[in-house]
């Protein structure tokens, strides 16, 4: 019955089209989405070749990178390049349609081609509009398409990657769709069924939108308009969280990917029915605006995703990829005018426009649904990512980054000029995140995808956010490895401090603190190595220095690193990359208890560096398996990971319980934090 309502319903509207019958209440829509759709969102042929090649030229396996491919016009030479590689049968020599990959899908690059031209053919704006080649490409691929019915190992192309572009290209050039056309189409659109969670169940209500629009189905349209406003809220489940971070594939962050393109999906349909009956309300509008301000946005430096928050998906590009695509979400928003929109347009003006890189978001934020923060100024950038026993802390989804075991355990990562982590990943060593505490046992890194196998088993992880300073902590319980790790951000320092490190499992013959791990970029200067030298050991490198400040010595290399872009991105067959890298930290010994204390210092020379590790500016209260404590000016910020009294220079703090607490100008802030592991008792 339903391939008959198909054939009915297509046959139908390929007469009344013929007619020029009268406009039906669903023709604003469908105007106002293909004029989204054909529309570029590069401002300059330079912002249109970044797009391009950050989507590997369609090719890239981040859904969100692909779709820079088609969120520009293409250069002509782009154009003329994939018009000689199209076959007169319908279909690209270089494409293999017989693969069946689970990632990087390689057939889907076909429509992703007829998308890419379908824009240019359909806008009246383009060089190439109505251009004969293009029409008979784009007719001549559907037909090679549906002959050949390609398939994928992952549902979620058959039943959303597909039926998307499909979809959206058949509405861009619905004038000229004979019937057969139309019909087998909807066919394949049809495999997107209502249903799922989060973005997936947006994915999904989005093809049955278009689906509507494409049969001129008014309930349709309006159920599929309905079905996604039932995920425009905030919920403890997968979605926009109540401190505006973004859960998928459950308690799991999700900036980078689900969230970005949740929020990219919904600015669409935002901006498409924007002043029609099925216009999103003011509150629901809102609430994806805040989810772009307070969260997403917030993880950009600099024209750059931060790498923390990209998650499984660092792929080549990631970076400023995904942060384009944050930028045409925020356009799109910026194009509703509402109160606040010019946030929105500065802020992709910033990404876009690559000479003026400052978007006015300035602050700390901590997210204690998803267990991270971030740490923002006019002139440097940090995040910290932990996991509890209440959250994910990463994934290894169809094989993509094996090598992110520790990628969790208290990474702390900086940036000032955005290019630090650029691309490195390949041979990045995965043992070494910056900030974490991780552990060697001989064998190679852990990729167990079970979420026993990747929990961390405390509970004891927290956070505080006020005014201009941050404060986390985390108790690492994880494969034999206990570690109390604590981290206070201020405007121009980070303290962070370990104690209580020890292993209980003998085949671990190595643990270490990395404090960075990022390219080597020019000279690396060191001192107060030895006890003569009247400071305490220091490094600098690229703009940043970084002081031990109970004394320990700071291990360094600069050495080339070698590593393979398969272990992050399946596609990427036997793609080795070298590279040198600046590297520190500090090496713990597995038989006995450790700690470590440092400083980052950002935005320094050498010369300031060795001024603060001669006279350091901040002082460590206390760094044990009770309490760790900084002083800096007149703050203090404290962690009480046990209950009982401290004494911290000339105050005492009387704890309950275990909590953060935050003293400065005769105020106290107090976080309140679950018990170490084992200790609930």
């Amino acid at each position: 019955m339903n391939g008959l309502r198909t054939a009915f319903l297509a046959a139908l509207l390929f007469l009344t089209t013929a007619r020029a019958c009268p406009a039906g209440p669903l023709d604003r829509v469908r105007q106002a989405f293909v004029d989204v759709s054909v529309m570029s969102y590069a401002p300059d042929g330079e912002a249109t070749e970044r797009f391009v090649r950050y989507s590997d030229y369609g090719r890239a396996n981040d859904v969100l990178l692909l779709q820079l491919y088609t969120s520009v016009h293409l250069p002509d030479g782009e154009v003329r390049r994939l018009l000689g590689l199209f076959d007169a049968g319908g279909f690209w020599s270089d494409i293999d349609y017989d693969d069946r990959t689970r990632g990087r899908w390689q057939p889907s690059l076909h429509l992703t081609r007829m998308y890419a031209l379908a824009k240019l053919y359909a806008d009246p704006a383009s060089a190439w509009h109505g251009d004969g080649r293009i029409g008979g490409l784009l007719h001549k691929g559907l037909a090679y398409w549906y002959a050949k019915k390609p398939s994928s190992l992952n549902w979620w192309h058959g039943e959303i990657g597909v039926p998307k572009k499909l979809a959206a290209i058949l509405l861009m050039i619905r004038g000229e769709l004979s019937g057969p056309e139309l019909e087998q189409g909807l066919r394949i659109i049809e495999r997107s069924r209502f249903g799922r969670t989060g973005q997936n169940k947006v994915w999904l209500a989005g093809n049955n939108l278009m689906r509507g629009l494409l049969t001129d189905d008014e309930a349709l349209v309006a159920e599929a308009r309905d079905q996604i406003a039932e995920e425009i809220v905030v919920t403890d489940g997968e979605g926009i969280q109540d401190d505006w971070s973004f859960h998928q594939h459950g308690p799991q962050i999700q900036f980078g990917n689900y969230g970005l393109a949740y929020a990219e999906g919904l600015s669409f349909w935002l901006r498409v029915l924007d002043g029609t009956p099925y216009m999103f309300s003011d509150a629901q509008c809102a609430v994806i605006e805040k989810l772009m301000r307070e969260g997403i946005c917030r993880s950009i430096w600099r024209g750059v995703m931060d790498p923390s928050f990209c998650g499984r998906q660092v792929f080549i590009d990631s970076g400023p990829g995904k942060a384009s695509s944050a930028a045409v979400a925020a356009e799109n928003i910026a194009a509703l005018k509402r109160p606040g929109y010019w946030v929105f347009r500065r802020f992709a003006k910033r990404i876009l426009e690559p000479e003026n890189r400052s978007d006015g978001l300035r602050g700390p934020r901590y997210y204690d649904r998803s267990d991270c923060g971030i740490y923002r100024t006019a002139t440097w950038y940090a995040s910290i990512r932990m996991h509890s026993d209440r959250t994910i802390g990463f994934e290894f989804t169809n094989r993509e980054n094996t090598l992110a075991n520790f990628s969790a355990d208290g990474a702390l990562l900086f940036m000032q000029h955005g290019r630090e982590y650029d691309n490195i990943f390949a041979h990045w060593d995965w043992r070494m995140v910056p900030g974490t505490t991780a552990y060697d046992d001989g064998a190679p890194l852990k990729c167990d995808n079970s979420v026993e196998a990747r929990k961390n088993r405390s509970g004891h992880v927290g956070g505080l956010a006020s005014g201009d300073v941050l404060c986390t902590t985390m108790e690492i319980e994880r494969d034999g490895l206990h570690a109390l790790k604590s981290a206070f951000f201020f405007g121009d320092l980070v303290v962070a401090l370990g104690a209580d490190i020890r292993s209980s499992d003998a085949r671990i013959f190595r643990i270490t603190t990395a404090l960075d791990q990022t390219h080597l970029a020019g000279p690396v200067t060191r001192g107060g190595a030895t006890e003569t030298s009247g400071s305490l050991p220091w490094v600098h490198h690229d703009g940043r220095g970084y002081v031990s400040l109970d004394g320990a010595p700071i291990a360094v290399s600069t050495e080339i690193q070698e590593g393979k872009w398969d272990l992050i991105d399946p596609f990427y067959r036997d793609r080795t990359q070298r590279g040198p890298v600046f590297k520190c930290w500090f090496g713990h010994d597995p038989a006995r208890t450790g700690g470590y204390a440092y400083a980052f210092l950002p935005c320094r020379d050498a010369k300031r560096t060795e001024r603060f590790a001669r006279n350091p500016s901040v002082r460590i209260l206390r760094n044990d398996a009770g309490c760790q404590a900084v002083e800096y000016g007149k703050i203090c910020c404290a962690v009480v990971h046990r209950a009982g009294e401290y004494r911290l220079g000339g105050r005492t703090i009387t704890a309950p319980e275990p909590a953060i607490y935050l003293l400065r100008g005769g105020r106290t802030e107090v976080r309140s934090l679950p018990p170490l592991n084992g200790a609930a008792d």
